[in-house]
């Protein structure tokens, strides 16, 4: 059963700028998630496929940030494939 008001999109962000505030801390995930906001033309994710991208973008500047975004990046596809598999 899922629950209709749950933000799939919203989670996985939440969940990446937590991951890289573990990793690189709060000021430096701020800018990080800023600069990958902007390479996506957003000021927030629109969808699921975004984060995808904006993990992509994260996993492209550094082996510290690679892990954290790699991570973020298959929990986003973990959720795209969850949300199809509902619809």
């Amino acid at each position: 059963m899922t629950n209709a008001r749950y933000d799939s999109t919203q989670s996985a962000r939440r969940n990446m700028i937590s991951a890289l505030t573990d990793t690189v801390g709060a000021q430096a995930a701020s800018v990080l998630t800023d600069l990958a906001f902007r390479n996506l033309g957003h000021r927030r994710p629109a969808g699921t496929d975004d984060l995808i991208r904006m993990a992509e973008y994260l996993m492209e500047l550094g082996d510290l940030v690679r892990v954290a975004a790699r991570s973020q990046k298959i929990e986003a596809v973990t959720h795209r494939a969850l949300y199809a598999a509902v619809d």
